[in-house]
């Protein structure tokens, strides 16, 4: 097994940061064939249009944390991997091994689903309260764990 790291809330934050946000943005994103002068001239304010927030229970919080805690090890595992591995082509086969296993363990945790696990990162990427919830739960399991 290997050794759990310590998760803190600002690792847990930064890995909230680099979530696959970035692809919901592109599909909202005006295509680059739309001319500029197409665009709207006045912007509405994003409280105006904006869904509203999801809200997750404990359950989902506790199921992503623990999924958390999987994902983490697994990618140091890989990581350490790959830092030895110069081919291009062996480097990307190794991370898609990695992803693929980090999947598995989303979809192996009790109670979440592939899509739960990704609406949370999304949300706790937006939302500093839920951000905290999840940084708290984190703590909470890893003193569980050392004691």
């Amino acid at each position: 097994m290997f050794q759990k790291r310590k998760i803190t809330a600002a690792t847990l934050a930064a890995a909230l940061a680099a979530a696959p946000v970035s692809f919901a943005v592109a599909q909202q994103s005006p295509s680059a064939d739309v001319p500029a002068t197409d665009a709207p001239q006045t912007m509405t304010a994003p409280e105006a249009t904006a869904p509203e927030a999801p809200v997750f229970e404990d359950a989902q919080i506790e199921a992503f944390a623990a999924a958390v805690m999987e994902i983490t090890e697994i990618r140091d595992q890989y990581a350490a991997e790959l830092q030895s591995v110069e081919e291009e082509t062996e480097q990307q086969a190794l991370i898609e091994e990695a992803n693929a296993e980090m999947r598995t363990a989303i979809e192996d945790t009790e109670g979440l689903t592939f899509d739960d696990y990704m609406a949370i990162n999304r949300a706790a990427s937006m939302d500093q309260e839920l951000n905290q919830r999840i940084a708290q739960r984190l703590q909470e399991m890893q003193t569980e764990d050392a004691g």
